[in-house]
């Protein structure tokens, strides 16, 4: 695996405190409750205890280290100004994981002063992340629940295209059935990755072979679905038997060369991830022949050394 293709090829969506998750993914949906906030400390403005009724809040899932979080804020902030006399609180809430701390949080809302113009707070453990990402299936950050004035959550999405559902809830315009079935349709395919994800963690190889097919369904030519799938079962740091279940092979060579396929055997990440899948079937002849033009297409020393590490391990099986 090359590390600078983690983002696109490898990875997956945002890192979490190792620690159970009781709550269902896709136990929460528009048009539900908003579940209670439970909030460690304040960072910035007066605490919300509870959302009273006739006003609009919206919750916003954040953390320091993700780059559209940050590009997000002075929008945020203007929205926030623009909604203050109509009764609207934005609170963004952030959650302990290895790259993000309180301290982190409070040292970049001092210094981002007013381009965080709103509520800030620092999550109970994950709480209140569980509670709403989690319950409502959402992997990545930043997304925002957008709370009516009965306490009721009338959208999810990200906080960059939330101007005109905030605008139609708040003048009590908003279709929220119509909504919730805008999101449930979208959510489809995060609770397949979901499902694959425990799946792969699991290592599970019935519910693996039963969870990718799923994924693949809502991969479309999107080389990353297929890269995810394929090395997720491949990943030699994984540990997965899959030598021994010729149908994890057959899954994971199907969703390589369908990566393969969608970027032109030109991406040395998903050649890398292919190769691999060749090695684990026992074609190391094939594995040799991909893995060395992938370290062709290698545009840096670093995925190069990388790739040829991979290299020299299949001419050593050879």
């Amino acid at each position: 695996m090359i590390a600078g293709l983690a983002a696109t090829v490898h990875a997956e969506p945002t890192p979490a405190a190792p620690k159970p998750v009781a709550i269902e993914p896709g136990s929460l949906t528009v048009g539900n409750p908003a579940p209670a906030l439970s909030i460690a400390k304040w960072v910035k403005n007066s605490p919300v205890n509870s959302f009273e009724k006739g006003k609009v809040y919206v919750v916003e899932f954040w953390a320091t280290w993700c780059g559209p979080c940050i590009k997000s804020m002075p929008h945020l902030s203007e929205l926030q100004k623009k909604y203050a006399d109509k009764g609207v609180t934005i609170i963004g809430v952030t959650s302990e994981d290895p790259r993000n701390n309180l301290q982190g949080v409070e040292s970049m809302v001092a210094k981002k002063g007013d381009t965080m113009g709103y509520t800030v707070a620092w999550d109970t453990g994950r709480s209140t992340s569980d509670s709403y990402m989690t319950a409502a299936a959402q992997s990545g950050i930043p997304t925002a629940f957008i709370v009516d004035q009965n306490g009721v959550i009338a959208w999810i999405g990200s906080p960059f295209v939330m101007d005109e559902p905030l605008e139609k809830i708040v003048a009590g315009k908003w279709d929220i059935d119509a909504a919730r079935s805008a999101f449930e349709a979208d959510r489809a395919s995060d609770m397949a990755q979901i499902t694959f994800s425990r799946a792969l963690k699991s290592k599970d190889a019935a519910k693996i072979i039963d969870a990718a097919p799923k994924l693949m369904a809502f991969a479309g030519q999107n080389p990353g679905i297929y890269n995810y799938i394929a090395w997720g079962i491949v990943d030699p740091g994984r540990k997965l038997d899959v030598k021994s279940n010729p149908k994890l092979v057959e899954i994971a060579l199907d969703a390589a060369e369908k990566a393969n396929k969608a970027t032109n055997g030109k991406e040395p990440g998903i050649l890398d991830t292919l190769a691999r899948v060749h090695f684990v079937k026992g074609d190391t002849a094939k594995a040799i022949e991909i893995q060395t033009k992938a370290i062709a297409l290698a545009e840096n020393e670093k995925d190069k050394a990388e790739l040829e590490s991979a290299l020299k391990e299949y001419q050593s099986a050879k």
